[in-house]
């Protein structure tokens, strides 16, 4: 399979890179920068390892993604768009600045949308088509606080849309499996003070999921990485 990872230079994207190289598949791994590869160091000759420079809250980084993929393939069998930020951590959301407002959509909600909307065109060519959503497990719209707003706020976002782009598929007669996937509270540097699990164990959870060994019939669409449905 080829898989495109954003978000791929540390915690859950460069996991996840390892776990499908370590399986056989082609990866693209989508990264800010190719200067410091970090936890890909040590995977970065791979001979099934293509470093693609990705910054999804820029269209034009998007655009140019797209173009150096296609240099190399003409078709993606599962998308996984992990990139994500927390940012303001400590304060509320009266305090949020526009800055930081529009980075978190752009790099959580509006950025993972639009490289899917891209790269449709490559994942229609597979014959086995999945997009995973990394979401988290706050999209109720009751029941949260007022810690990590603007954060909730864009899962949330993220996590509806697709339950959208499903539905789109299937209008249109595209045979395309897609999930939102809470990735477990994980021990990285964005989740570290509530991590219950290693980045691993996630990992082989999403890449079940993403090879349908779990839930290949796509009945649910929000679960979390064990294919365990969330509320």
């Amino acid at each position: 399979m080829k898989i495109l990872v954003s978000g791929a230079l540390k915690g859950l994207g460069a996991g996840l890179c390892k776990k499908f190289l370590s399986e056989g598949h082609k990866v693209y791994a989508g990264v800010l920068s190719s200067d410091n590869l970090m936890e890909l160091e040590d995977v970065k000759n791979h001979d099934n390892l293509k470093i693609i420079k990705l910054d999804v809250s820029n269209k034009e980084s998007i655009d140019k993604a797209k173009a150096e993929i296609t240099c190399d393939t003409d078709n993606l069998d599962v998308i996984i768009n992990v990139a994500g930020v927390l940012l303001n951590r400590d304060d509320y959301i009266i305090m949020d600045s526009y800055e930081d407002i529009n980075l978190t959509f752009q790099v959580n909600t509006i950025g993972p949308l639009y490289l899917n909307n891209t790269l449709l065109d490559l994942v229609k060519k597979s014959k086995d088509a999945t997009i995973i959503n990394i979401s988290s497990e706050v999209r109720s719209i009751d029941g949260v606080g007022s810690k990590f707003a603007t954060y909730i706020m864009s899962k949330t976002a993220i996590a509806q849309y697709g339950y959208i782009l499903k539905a789109t598929c299937n209008e249109l007669g595209l045979p395309i499996r897609v999930f939102s996937v809470h990735p477990g509270r994980m021990r990285t540097e964005m989740g570290a003070e509530n991590a219950q699990i290693e980045v691993s164990e996630s990992a082989e959870g999403i890449y079940k999921i993403a090879t349908g060994e779990v839930l290949k019939d796509n009945e649910k669409i929000y679960i979390n990485y064990k294919g365990e449905p969330m509320i």
